[in-house]
C-alpha cells in the first residue's frame, strides 16, 4: 500500500516566490501535494476544502497577516503553520512562534531548498506535539473520570500511599464517620483497622499480585469515633499520579450482618422451640412446607424427609377432627388467621392432643406468601383437666352425701308420711273385704287408687334423693329451669319446713332451656339455698328466699342467669367466698361454694356474690343456653379439650 502524499499548502502573494518554492520541492514531489493560494480569504477556502498537513504562508499578504492562520495557542490547531518572510527578525520570529506557528523562515535561495526538509521536521515536530497534547488530554479526561466515579459511586472508596490515606470519597467519609475529608486524608490506614498488603495476604492465604484484584472479604473497620463497622472490603493496586498505591473498595455490612444474626438467633429460637414449628408458602395456590423445626417432627410423629415430601399431611387427625383440621388447611390457602384444638396420631397407638395455630406473614414486594404455623401439645394439659374434673366429681359426690345428713331426718318424715298412709289406705282396703256386707267396689277402688299416689309419691322422693346422691359421669342435656327450680327445692323441702322460710320462685318467660348437668347444678341451687337458710338467724322477721331467672346477653351469647337472695346477715368484707376450705359457719368444711364455682365454670358460666340493696346478699350465676356454649362443638366426645 502505498503512503499518502503530505498535503501542503502554499499562500504566497508573489508569483516568483511561490514559483521559487515550488522548485524547492520539485525533487521530493513523490512525497508531497502541492497547492497554492495567493490570500488569506482562498486559503481559508481551500483550507475549509481539504485539510492540509502542513501550510507555508508569507507572514504579509495583501488581505492580512499569515499568522492569521494559526489558531489561537496553536492547542487547538488542526494543522501546523510555518511562517516565511523577506524582511524577518529575531522579535517578529519570536512573536509568531509564541502565536503558535511551527517553524520561522527567512526567505532566500538556500531557506527555498531547504523547505522540503524543514516541512518533513515541522510535520513530524507537529504530530509529536499533538500526540502529546492527545495525551494529557486523555490523561486528564481519565483522571476526571475516576474522580467522578470515586466521589459518585455508592461504595466507598479508599486510596493509600505507604500506608497513608490519600484520596476518600464521600461513602467513605460517611461510613468511617468523618464529616470532612482533612478528617481522613493523610491519616494512616491502622488507624482505621484497614488491612493493609501484608495481612490481606495472610487473611485471603493468596499473594496480591499488582494490579490483581482481591476477593471481596469481611473485616471489622474502626470508625473515627472508635464505633466498630463491619464491611466487606477488596484492594486493588493501583497508579496514582506516578506513585504506587491500593485503593480499598468496601461498604457497609452492619445491617446485614445484624439481620443475619437475627435470623441466626431467631432459627435456634424455633429449633429449640418447645412448641412445633412449620413455614408453609404458598405459590400460585400451591402449599409446600418450606421448613420445620424438631419439636414438630416430634409431635406429628414423622421424620423430616416426610414433611417434604406429604407436607401437612404428615398430621394424621382422629376422624372426628379431619373436618376442623380442613378448616386449617382452608386458612392457610386463604392466608387468615385461625386456631383449634385437635386429636392426632401420634404413632399407631398414641394420641395427642394439640393446638393449631396459623397466622399468615405478608412481606411487601414479595411474590411469595408465608403462613407460620404453631403447634403445641396440651395432652398433659387435657390430662390434668380431666384428673381433675374427676375429682371434684368425686367431691361434690362427697359433699352431697355430707348434705344429705342434714336432710335425712326431713326426708325420712317426707318418706314415712305417704308410707303412713298406704298402710292406713290398705287396712282400710283389708277390713272393707272382710265385712259380711256385700264388698263395696267404689270405697276399695278409691283406697287402692289412693295406694298409687301415694307409693308413686314416696318413689318420686326416693328418685330425687338417689339421683342427687348417685355418681354417674357428668352428662349435659337440655333442662328447662322450672324442673331445675323444683327437684332443688323439694329436696330442701323439709329443712325449709322446719326453719319456717319461704322459697319465692321468679322465672321469666324468656329464659329458655339450660344444657347443663342437672345433678350438678342441683347441687349448686341447693348450697346456694341451704347457706341462705343459715344465714337467716332467728331474731329475723323476713324469712324469704327470692330466686330470678332471667335471659342476659354476654359477648353476643344468650346465658340464662339466676339470681339467689337472702336477708340474713350478709357476707364479711374482703371474704372471698368461694376461697376453698373458707366458711363463716363454725361447722363448714369451706367447700360448698368452691366446688359450685368448679361446676358452673365447668359449664362455660361464671358464679359471683354481692351484697344485697337493704340486707343480705344476692348469689348470681349464669348458664348455657346451647350445648355449643358448653362443648365448643356439638360433637360430645370434644368436652375435653374445652
Amino acid at each position: 500500500m502505498m503512503a499518502r502524499k503530505l498535503r501542503l499548502l502554499i499562500v504566497e502573494d508573489d508569483p516568483a516566490h511561490a514559483r521559487l518554492i515550488v522548485r524547492g520541492f520539485r525533487a521530493e514531489m513523490e512525497d508531497f501535494e502541492l497547492t497554492t493560494q495567493f490570500s488569506l480569504k482562498d486559503a481559508r477556502k481551500s483550507i475549509d476544502a481539504s485539510l492540509p498537513d502542513l501550510v507555508i504562508v508569507d507572514l504579509s499578504l495583501p488581505d492580512g497577516l499569515g499568522a492569521e492562520l494559526i489558531e489561537p495557542q496553536g492547542k487547538g490547531s488542526r494543522y501546523p503553520v510555518m511562517i516565511i518572510t523577506s524582511q524577518g527578525d529575531e522579535q517578529t520570529a519570536v512573536d509568531v512562534l509564541k502565536r503558535g506557528a511551527i517553524d520561522y523562515v527567512v526567505k532566500s535561495d538556500s531557506g527555498f531548498s531547504d523547505l522540503p526538509r524543514l516541512a518533513k521536521r515541522s510535520i513530524r515536530e507537529w504530530r509529536l506535539q499533538r500526540e502529546k497534547v492527545e495525551a494529557e488530554e486523555a490523561l486528564r479526561n481519565s483522571e476526571q473520570r475516576y474522580r467522578a466515579l470515586i466521589d459518585h459511586s455508592p461504595t466507598s472508596i479508599v486510596v493509600a500511599c505507604e500506608g497513608k490515606i490519600v484520596l476518600a470519597n464521600g461513602m467513605a467519609l460517611k461510613c468511617l464517620g468523618a464529616h470532612t475529608t482533612s478528617e481522613l486524608v493523610g491519616k494512616g490506614i491502622a488507624d482505621f483497622k484497614i488491612p493493609d498488603v501484608h495481612e490481606m495476604e495472610k487473611l485471603t492465604e493468596s499473594a496480591v499480585s499488582d494490579r490483581a484484584p482481591l476477593q471481596m472479604n469481611e473485616y471489622v473497620l474502626k470508625r473515627i469515633d472508635g464505633r466498630p463497622l463491619d464491611v466487606e472490603l477488596m484492594s486493588t493496586s493501583v497508579d496514582y499520579y506516578g506513585q504506587e498505591a491500593t485503593q480499598y473498595v468496601f461498604q457497609d455490612i452492619t445491617l446485614r450482618k445484624e439481620a443475619e444474626t437475627e435470623m441466626r438467633i431467631r432459627d435456634r429460637a424455633i429449633a429449640s422451640a418447645s412448641d412445633g414449628i412449620f413455614i408453609v408458602q404458598l405459590v400460585e395456590g400451591e402449599m409446600c412446607v418450606v421448613d420445620c423445626n424438631q419439636a414438630f417432627l416430634d409431635i406429628v410423629g414423622c421424620p423430616r424427609e416426610a414433611v417434604r415430601v406429604n407436607g401437612l399431611s404428615v398430621i394424621r387427625c382422629d376422624s372426628r377432627y379431619e373436618a376442623r383440621f380442613r378448616v386449617i388447611v382452608a386458612g392457610i390457602h386463604s392466608c387468615r388467621p385461625a386456631r383449634d384444638t385437635l386429636r392426632i396420631h401420634a404413632n399407631e397407638d398414641e394420641f395427642r392432643w394439640v393446638e393449631i395455630s396459623i397466622s399468615p406473614v405478608h412481606v411487601s414486594g414479595s411474590q411469595f406468601t408465608h403462613v407460620v404455623g404453631v403447634v403445641h401439645d396440651i395432652t398433659e394439659k387435657v390430662h390434668a383437666e380431666e384428673e381433675i374434673r374427676r375429682r371434684n366429681a368425686e367431691l361434690a359426690h362427697f359433699l352431697r352425701l355430707t348434705a344429705m345428713g342434714e336432710l335425712v331426718a326431713g326426708l325420712a318424715h317426707e318418706v314415712n308420711q305417704p308410707l303412713y298412709a298406704i298402710s292406713n289406705y290398705a287396712g282400710t282396703c283389708e277390713n272393707l273385704l272382710k265385712a259380711p256386707d256385700p264388698v263395696d267396689k267404689a270405697s276399695v277402688q278409691q283406697c287402692v287408687s289412693r295406694i298409687g299416689q301415694q307409693a308413686r309419691r314416696a318413689a318420686e322422693i326416693i328418685r330425687r334423693l338417689r339421683n342427687y346422691v348417685s355418681r354417674t359421669a357428668p352428662r349435659v342435656e337440655g333442662v328447662d329451669m322450672s324442673d331445675l327450680m323444683n327437684d332443688a327445692i323439694a329436696l330442701l323441702a323439709p329443712l325449709l319446713e322446719e326453719q319456717a322460710i319461704e322459697v319465692s320462685i321468679a322465672i321469666d318467660p324468656s329464659t329458655p332451656q339450660v344444657f347443663v348437668d342437672k345433678i350438678q347444678i342441683e347441687q349448686v341451687l341447693i348450697n346456694l339455698i341451704s347457706n341462705a337458710t343459715d344465714a337467716i338467724d332467728d331474731t329475723n322477721s323476713e324469712r324469704i328466699i327470692e330466686i330470678h331467672t332471667s335471659l342476659v346477653q354476654n359477648k353476643d351469647e344468650s346465658l340464662a342467669q339466676v339470681s339467689v337472695r337472702d336477708y340474713g346477715i350478709g357476707v364479711p368484707p374482703n371474704f372471698d367466698v368461694f376461697e376453698a376450705f373458707q366458711s363463716t359457719k363454725e361447722t363448714g368444711m369451706g367447700m360448698g361454694l368452691s366446688i359450685s364455682r368448679t361446676i358452673i365454670e365447668s359449664h362455660g358460666g361464671k358464679i359471683w356474690v354481692e351484697p344485697a340493696p337493704s340486707r343480705g346478699t344476692i348469689f348470681f350465676f349464669t348458664l348455657p343456653t346451647s350445648i355449643q356454649q358448653v362443648t365448643g362443638d356439638v360433637d360430645e366426645s370434644d368436652r375435653v379439650c374445652h
